[in-house]
């Protein structure tokens, strides 16, 4: 008995001994990458990125933003070269957002992809953001009005998403999958700077369209609301419509409430078409203080019936633009085609281009006013 405690003793003490860490780096020793980006590729990269600084201990500890740029023969060499200027080890884990410069969007995204994929530092959830009439070191150096870094301002937009259909979200390995995948191709949102309060600001609206991995042109914040509508990805927003109830025209905001798609492809021999059917539930956010009555069936059908007809002409507008000028299958039609009508797809496949640009689509829209807020009656003023 006192041997076998003995022995249990002796296990206790070598295990208290032998534990502790066989590898660590002191935080203080590195710098946190929260945001990258890249302006160009030829003749070098430059690499720009927006790193965490930490500065105090414990809980007076705060962060700020440095921008940092480099410049070197690749992505990979770059980001390592960033250890030399900021004396650091450089952690990667934390990115939230990857942005490229027009430029290099427009000259291809696999040259920047290929090493992000391969990084084991950098993860699958970033966000990817094209940079519209500026440059992405002049996005990093902007002044967000709240939030003390651009990184994180962006990303909070970007999950604000549910509420807004100004853009539509692109995580790295959504936007890789649309570059693999048949019969579909990618879009990215677009960071724009606004001029707030004597600063430049960023905000997030519109979209870069694709064709394979080179984009071939923009979608402006309008355009963009009918592309979330019609890939089933918009939940909010807000849109200003004129309206005529009962001979007057007013401006009436409208807000999406919820909205139901569905896109159905129809196959008649050698003839191919899609039927895409939209179904929207919207909410009236305000009148600008116009006598209308909401509690009367007649003039909510009216409002219905005019709205169905304005997204029925937006979204043929939309079809129009990607179909003839852009030419780019944006919305999927033809990934739906692949997997509804598998064999009509490989007959079609090689010559997806000039189909997709002919391409019968049939269009139907129906609209409900489902919420008025706490009153549907108009605000009465005595005589």
């Amino acid at each position: 008995m006192k041997k076998d405690l003995a022995r249990v003793f002796f296990l206790c003490a070598v295990t208290l001994l032998t534990t502790g860490c066989w590898d660590y780096t002191e935080i203080e020793l590195r710098d946190f990458v929260v945001g990258a980006g890249v302006d160009a590729v030829e003749p070098k990269v430059i690499v720009i990125t927006e790193m965490a600084k930490s500065t105090g201990t414990g809980q007076e500890a705060e962060f700020r933003p440095v921008v940092l740029t480099t410049e070197a023969r690749s992505l990979t060499s770059g980001a390592h070269n960033l250890a030399n200027p900021s004396g650091m080890e450089i952690f990667w884990a934390h990115a939230q957002v990857f942005l490229v410069s027009e430029e290099v969007a427009q000259g291809g995204m696999l040259t920047i992809l290929e090493p992000i994929i391969r990084a084991r530092d950098l993860r699958s959830t970033m966000y990817l953001l094209v940079a519209k009439d500026c440059t992405v070191e002049e996005v990093f150096k902007s002044k967000p009005p709240l939030l003390t870094g651009v990184s994180q301002h962006l990303t909070s937009i970007i999950r604000l998403s549910a509420i807004s259909a100004d853009f539509v979200p692109q995580q790295l390995w959504q936007f890789t999958g649309d570059l693999a995948a048949p019969g579909i191709s990618a879009t990215l949102p677009a960071v724009e700077l606004v001029h707030e309060g004597g600063n430049l600001m960023p905000v997030v609206r519109g979209a870069a369209v694709f064709k394979l991995d080179r984009m071939i042109g923009w979608l402006s914040k309008e355009e963009t609301q009918i592309l979330a509508l019609l890939k089933g990805e918009s939940e909010g927003g807000f849109f200003v419509m004129d309206t005529e109830i009962k001979g007057n025209t007013t401006a009436i905001t409208y807000e999406f409430r919820g909205s139901q798609l569905k896109t159905k492809p129809i196959v008649d021999g050698e003839r191919v078409e899609m039927k895409v059917s939209l179904s929207l539930q919207l909410g009236v956010a305000g009148t600008r203080g116009a006598d209308v009555d909401f509690s009367d069936p007649a003039v909510v059908r009216g409002v219905e019936e005019q709205v169905a007809r304005y997204f029925t002409r937006r979204i043929r507008d939309f079809l129009r633009l990607i179909q003839e000028d852009y030419n780019s299958d944006i919305l999927g039609f033809g990934r739906l085609l692949w997997r509804r009508e598998p064999a009509t797809w490989r007959k079609i496949e090689s010559d997806w281009d000039a189909v997709f640009r002919g391409l019968p689509v049939d269009v139907e829209v129906d609209c409900r006013i489902a919420f008025t807020g706490f009153r549907a009656q108009p605000i009465k003023m005595r005589n």
